[in-house]
């Protein structure tokens, strides 16, 4: 995981840095208006109610998102990130007939800041940060003889989540980017099985300009 954070904020550096003489890249101003999908891998920890840390590696991140351009600098935006992972062991004890599901989800406002000039290679780079409810999904799903798993009973521990991320998009038409992001999303809950949980993940997307 920590690998492949390195080798993503080492291709958006690169390819920053040579992008004055690179003529095959593109820059453009950016439109009012942006719709954006995403997926990547995250590490997830949770800090539980019996003062456990547990950190579940490898689950699935994606992402949609809405936003608004304010200026040439500035977008505020809607975004959804989720994260979720199953496995069979919990502690030192192994699971024969039931997996458990955990899940992270945010549902957050943020704002954007593109530092550079949008029709510089330096425009494709952006900071990001914002909050909203996040909530903390656990269940408990039964597995079947001959694998058929069922749908499980699940609890969600609600509260506040934040996030910030850096990233890069490149332009690959006049209206549609795709990106590399770096994320970190903050859960504060303080529920019934989860008290506080985080998500660093890295994510590729496509960004629709319109």
């Amino acid at each position: 995981m920590k690998r492949f954070f390195i080798t993503m904020i080492a291709l958006i550096v690169m390819l920053v840095a040579g992008g004055g003489s690179a003529d095959a890249l593109k820059y453009r101003e950016r439109p009012h208006w942006m719709a954006s999908v995403g997926i990547g891998i995250g590490k997830g920890t949770f800090d539980d109610i019996d003062d456990t840390r547990r950190i579940h590696p490898s689950g699935a991140v994606p992402q949609i998102r809405f936003g608004r351009m304010l200026g040439r600098h500035f977008m505020l935006s809607l975004n959804y990130q989720g994260w979720i992972v199953e496995f069979d062991r919990y502690g030192d004890a192994v699971l024969e007939d039931a997996k458990i599901r955990r899940s992270l989800q945010d549902l957050t406002l943020g704002l954007t800041w593109f530092p550079g000039n949008p029709e510089g290679p330096w425009g494709g780079l952006y900071i990001r940060a914002g909050g909203g409810p996040g909530w903390a999904g656990t269940a408990i799903i039964p597995v079947e003889e001959g694998g058929k798993q069922e749908h499980g009973e699940r609890h969600d521990d609600w509260g506040t989540a934040y996030f910030a991320e850096i990233g890069y998009e490149f332009w690959i038409s006049d209206n549609a980017t795709i990106g590399l992001i770096t994320s970190y999303n903050y859960f504060d809950l303080d529920g019934d099985i989860v008290k506080t949980a985080w998500v660093s993940s890295a994510n590729l997307t496509l960004s629709l300009y319109f």
